[in-house]
């Protein structure tokens, strides 16, 4: 996913309230690690860095630590 087609899902990002911001991290921290294709496989994880980015420049990134332990044993 490139810089300005991430733009549009960064915007969303940014307007999600901390639960929903944490909800959705643990979603694409998931299925980054998960096989499909490699396509999809590169958008999750591209979206996957947006989430971590996003929680990073809130000043929260123990949200995106917190849903990487929680989530990351699952996709094995």
């Amino acid at each position: 996913m490139a810089t300005r087609e991430s733009a549009p899902f960064r915007s969303y990002l940014e307007s999600l309230p901390a639960e929903l911001l944490e909800a959705v991290t643990e979603d694409y921290v998931w299925l980054s690690g998960m096989v499909f294709d490699r396509e999809r496989d590169g958008e999750f994880r591209s979206r996957r860095e947006c989430c971590r980015e996003e929680c990073l420049r809130r000043g929260m990134p123990q949200l995106y630590r917190l849903a990487e332990q929680e989530m990351s044993p699952r996709a094995a």
